[in-house]
């Protein structure tokens, strides 16, 4: 896994350090106590804040799963299927921050491991491609991804692509107009914007990437590679036909893998999502060993804070009958590892138990 440097703040610092690294960056790492405690990244500031110089990054901060560094391809894929996230935090021991790993890294790593699907993008597109002229308001823009229930929109100019906005965009340019105002010359410092009643134009980056109809996954995630984008529009004769992302093939690539123990995790919030990776991991490993000897599957976790402990269950189905295992604790991780330590002795047991039963014997 590629590791990418990114700033590292503390989270007593200013938010106004965080945001010109923004533009080079999809994440900066916040620090507390010289340990990992979030990131700022362009969803944080979907959180109105006004004045990032009176704000600490800890007000700012988000929670997305964090990655070990040791971290394989399909706990990655897990990891960036949570969420909206373009980029993730990696820790090492003593959870020290080492970086970012971002979905273009891992688009990296799937194919260097040949794990693309081999289809053509037609088949994991989203479709039909929705337009939206340039000129058109930012508002308009909000109105039909509404109206059309989606996410994206290519944008058009004279008929031609030159974009594509999302309603994580719309999030995002909503949130921090005034944060713009030392790069844009149509914003003033302290003026008041109204941003539904701005011209798409003003948001849209210079460059968009496109893919022909029919061409297959692999060929779509090398010009994202190439590109360092995570979206790519496909085309047909320079019309958009649909729009493909990098989470678009995580999901297939999800599906189609066959190997190892599936955990579905809920419950987690976004104060908790950075347990993510010690359940998959603490749990996961327990479950590994043990699953070819019980056939495990329909595995489940959930998490439940109170408001001084954490309780999690653990359900899961074997050859041998149902499992249920809980656990509570003050602290979430305790908690965890608590879990995989019970269920390791349950099934350790099981295993024991079933070696030394008798077999039966015929009497004359």
């Amino acid at each position: 896994m590629e590791i990418k440097r990114t700033l590292i703040l503390d989270s007593s610092d200013s938010l106004s350090k965080a945001l010109p690294q923004l533009d080079e960056s999809p994440a900066v790492i916040i620090t507390r106590n010289g340990k990992y405690f979030g990131i700022i990244d362009h969803r944080s500031l979907s959180q109105g804040i006004k004045d990032p110089h009176g704000v600490k990054c800890e007000s700012a901060i988000v929670k997305p799963p964090v990655l070990l560094e040791t971290a394989g391809l399909l706990e990655r894929i897990d990891a960036f299927l949570l969420g909206h996230f373009k980029a993730l935090p990696v820790v090492g021991d003593g959870e020290l921050p080492l970086g970012i790993t971002t979905r273009v890294e891992l688009l990296s790593d799937m194919m260097s491991e040949k794990l693309m699907p081999n289809l053509e993008v037609d088949e994991l597109m989203g479709s039909p491609a929705f337009t939206v002229n340039e000129k058109e308001t930012i508002g308009a823009a909000k109105r039909i991804l509404k109206e059309k229930k989606v996410h994206r929109l290519v944008v058009t100019r004279n008929n031609n692509l030159v974009g594509v906005i999302s309603t994580y965009d719309i999030g995002v340019w909503s949130a921090r107009p005034n944060m713009l105002s030392s790069g844009r010359k149509d914003i003033k410092p302290g003026e008041q914007i109204k941003i539904d009643a701005m011209p798409i134009s003003n948001f849209l980056r210079p460059d968009v990437t496109l893919v022909n109809g029919g061409s297959k996954i692999e060929d779509a995630a090398k010009r994202m590679v190439e590109k360092k984008v995570s979206t790519v529009i496909v085309v047909s004769d320079k019309k958009p036909l649909g729009v493909l992302s990098s989470l678009d093939i995580f999901k297939k690539v999800r599906e189609l893998a066959t190997e190892g123990v599936s955990i579905a995790v809920s419950g987690l919030d976004d104060e908790n999502m950075g347990h993510y990776a010690h359940i998959k991991n603490k749990i996961g490993r327990v479950l590994e060993k043990y699953g070819k000897s019980f056939n495990i599957r329909n595995v489940s976790v959930h998490v439940k804070e109170s408001k001084s402990t954490f309780v999690v269950n653990l359900y899961f189905d074997t050859d041998k009958g149902h499992v249920a295992i809980k656990e509570e604790r003050g602290d979430l991780k305790e908690t965890i590892d608590e879990v995989a330590s019970e269920v390791s002795n349950v099934l350790r047991k099981k295993k024991e138990i079933s070696k030394t039963k008798p077999r039966a014997t015929r009497t004359r």
